[in-house]
């Protein structure tokens, strides 16, 4: 009987709609499986790791391992995903590979019949069909001796290995091999032998990674398009230990160069696609929005644009759209183009609070209509004048904008909530993460946002740990919360979006720690960015000019006082004499709330953070105690 095991991959449908792209862009007569297997441009992409996104080579860890190997040959792939393994990489065939490949190994044959059969993998034994070929050149067994030695080897059945190995040193003998160097071959099959892999299925998955690169390299936004829509329904928006791949991915897109538009109900279709050379997000990976709303949303649309939300709710099927859903699209931004001219902020604000009266309305009225009850003239009431209402609701605040981007569509869309905190970040960290080499050896500390976090566990103690990404408004690193600093209180700090400082040693990852070395952060403590600010800051400084009144001054004082903490204060005062600097008596916590307080009393970009080590300014006087009521 013959035995078939069909393996589902959702790569061949990325590969699928990415050649459909390329046909539909470029070249009409594309085929996939007529592409050059030496193509210079992909194997270069490969030996920089930048590899993300292909099959098979996705991972931070192959990604490493490619950077070593520096793949110049198709076998080269086929070899690369049969070493990644616990097994190869524990028992030296890795490093045995490597080495070997680059020289710094010498490939020596003990006998001239082994080099044909191992010189694919530079005298390694990585697969088991060598391990059979060579009991069948070499030892003379028969295919169906060379397969039970293989099972024996790959279920380390040692018994079996025993009694084989006198055949094979018999056999060996008959092709006048000398028992010692027969001996030594044997030896080294049961060695790396039990961890050979199937060539066959290598061969296989090695052929799709190599297409999936090739597609990459040589059709980017095909194949990123393409990547993205693959990963509607399996990311997880909102998962706080569960890395998101869509976002992963559109970030991937964006530092390849290419530009993501936002979601549109008129525009986006509900996959994504390609409009005028750049990627546009997809109706369907926004959250609460199902297949039934983004199909009828993109019908309604080819048929004529949307003008209004009351337009909106009229022609989709309400049915399929409901309350939460159109909610949701508004948070996306999907619906800012219905009220043209406004920002952003404004727009969605003003559309949130129209929702229940618009989708209400048009419920009744598809209501009356399903009932039979349609109205006399055919047609629906004009809707009441909510102009008044809309134009009165307050500006979404740039902190609620992102943060209902990041809740339906699983990341900032429209900026980076780390641009308002920029001083903080300023006055806590000693370097950024693009300034990070192996030159540094000292303990950093760095400030930033938390983008990624995966709970581990300890092999050893079965204690908890985290691995935790970092980004600054340069870069993002992985930070290692190993389960002594996690017990210190990170548990409760390591959460997606958290603001903290993260202090420790640097580890790079790489080769010879050189260029392209990936940099890591064994991490010593973690904490809040607000007291991180305070501790590490000089001084806050507040700036005013020679008017300010008495009254504002005195609701300064109360705002300090309310925000009491360690941090000293200045007032910083223009005069017709040049700049005065007033020290004040009270110390305080820097935080958003204390910034939009001073900024309601002295105006905007009326403060600033003195980092430790900004020059000293000598005070020439105080500000005294608050007057006895």
């Amino acid at each position: 009987l013959l035995k078939v095991d069909f393996l589902g991959l959702r790569t061949l449908s990325i590969i699928d709609d990415a050649v459909k792209f390329v046909l539909k862009r470029h070249d009409p007569k594309f085929d996939i499986d007529t592409i050059k297997m030496d193509d210079a441009k992909t194997y270069e992409m490969l030996r920089t790791a930048k590899s993300l996104a292909v099959f098979q080579l996705d991972s931070q860890g192959i990604r490493d391992l490619l950077f070593r190997i520096k793949p110049t040959v198709f076998d080269d792939i086929v070899s690369l995903i049969a070493l990644f393994r616990p097994g190869p990489m524990q028992s030296g065939m890795l490093d045995m590979f490597v080495n070997r490949k680059h020289g710094k190994e010498e490939v020596a044959y003990e006998t001239p019949l082994l080099e044909p059969i191992l010189k694919d993998t530079y005298g390694c034994m990585v697969f088991q069909e060598q391990v059979m070929e060579i009991s069948k050149k070499l030892a003379n067994f028969t295919p169906g001796e060379a397969d039970g030695l293989r099972k024996a080897m790959g279920k380390k059945i040692f018994e079996d290995l025993e009694k084989m190995r006198s055949k094979f040193i018999t056999g060996c003998a008959a092709n006048k091999i000398k028992d010692k160097i027969a001996t030594k071959i044997y030896d080294q099959m049961v060695k790396f032998g039990g961890y050979g892999f199937n060539k066959s299925h290598s061969v296989a998955y090695g052929l799709v990674a190599y297409q999936t690169a090739y597609l990459k390299t040589n059709f980017p936004i095909e194949f990123m398009t393409a990547v993205l829509t693959s990963e509607i329904g399996h990311s997880s928006i909102g998962a706080e230990d569960k890395e998101n791949k869509l976002v992963t991915y559109l970030e991937e897109a964006r530092r390849m160069g290419m530009k993501v538009l936002p979601p549109c109900v008129n525009l986006s279709e509900t996959r994504f696609d390609i409009q005028d050379g750049n990627i546009r997000f997809g109706l369907l990976a926004i959250k609460n929005v199902g297949f039934g709303a983004a199909e009828s949303i993109v019908n309604a649309a080819r048929e004529k644009a949307f003008e209004s939300l009351d337009d909106f709710c009229s022609r989709v099927d309400l049915h399929a759209i409901n309350k939460k859903c159109v909610e949701s699209l508004i948070k996306a931004g999907a619906m800012d183009i219905l009220r043209p001219g406004e920002p952003a902020a404004t727009a969605r604000a003003r559309l949130l609070s129209s929702v229940d009266e618009s989708v209400g309305r048009q419920q009744k009225v598809k209501a009356d209509l399903d009932k039979g009850q349609g109205l006399l003239f055919g047609s629906a009431p004009p809707p009441p004048s909510s102009t008044a209402h809309a134009n009165s609701v307050k500006p979404l605040s740039e902190h609620d904008t992102l943060a209902f981007e990041r809740e339906v569509l699983g990341f900032y869309f429209s900026g980076h909530p780390l641009l308002s905190v920029k001083a903080q970040l300023r006055a806590t960290a000693t370097h950024e993460v693009s300034q990070l080499t192996p030159a540094i050896t000292t303990p950093v500390r760095l400030a930033g946002m938390v983008s990624k976090m995966r709970k581990m566990v300890s092999k050893k103690t079965g204690e908890p740990w985290v691995i935790v990404t970092v980004e600054d408004l340069t870069g993002e690193i992985t930070t290692l919360c190993f389960p002594k600093t996690y017990a210190s209180g990170v548990n409760n700090l390591a959460k997606i979006g958290a603001f903290v400082a993260v202090t420790g040693r640097l580890s790079f990852k790489g080769e010879d720690a050189g260029v392209g070395a990936t940099a890591e952060l064994i991490v010593d403590e973690m904490t809040a960015l607000d007291s991180s600010a305070t501790k590490f800051a000089k001084r806050l400084r507040l700036k005013c000019d020679a008017t300010v009144g008495t009254e504002k001054l005195e609701a300064l004082r109360d705002v300090l006082e309310k925000h009491e903490g360690p941090c000293p204060v200045a007032l910083e005062q223009e005069t017709s004499e040049g700049t005065a600097i007033l020290e004040v008596d009270q110390r305080v916590i820097l935080n958003q709330s204390l910034f939009e307080a001073v900024e309601a009393i002295l105006g905007e970009r009326s403060w600033n953070i003195e980092a430790s080590g900004a020059p000293a300014v000598i005070a020439p006087r105080k500000w005294g105690p608050k007057p006895a009521a």
